[in-house]
């Protein structure tokens, strides 16, 4: 399992060397910061910015894969569910 911290909902990998004490103290510095969003401004070269919510942050442990396996099963696990579609139209006929 691999450390994991999730800001705003996208996950990223910690050092597997972090102590929990410094992924803690991550997790309380991050949890300060105010997310900048903004408003399109027509015709204008500046948009109107502004603060918002503060990040979401959690931390977590996630399983992972390389890059080529999470394809592979990517495509299995698709080629199985149109499998199954297909079978449910043929015996739905």
């Amino acid at each position: 399992m691999t450390k994991i911290i999730t800001i705003d909902g996208s996950k990223y990998a910690l050092p597997e060397s972090m102590a929990i004490k410094d992924v803690q103290a991550l997790a309380g510095f991050l949890v300060t910061l105010t997310k900048i969003d903004y408003e399109y401004c027509y015709g204008q070269e500046d948009n109107a910015f502004y603060a918002c919510n503060g990040a979401q942050i959690s931390i977590g442990e996630q399983d992972l894969v390389t890059k080529a396996e999470a394809k592979a099963r990517s495509t299995k696990s698709r080629e199985e569910y149109e499998a199954r579609k297909a079978a449910e139209a043929t015996a739905a006929a």
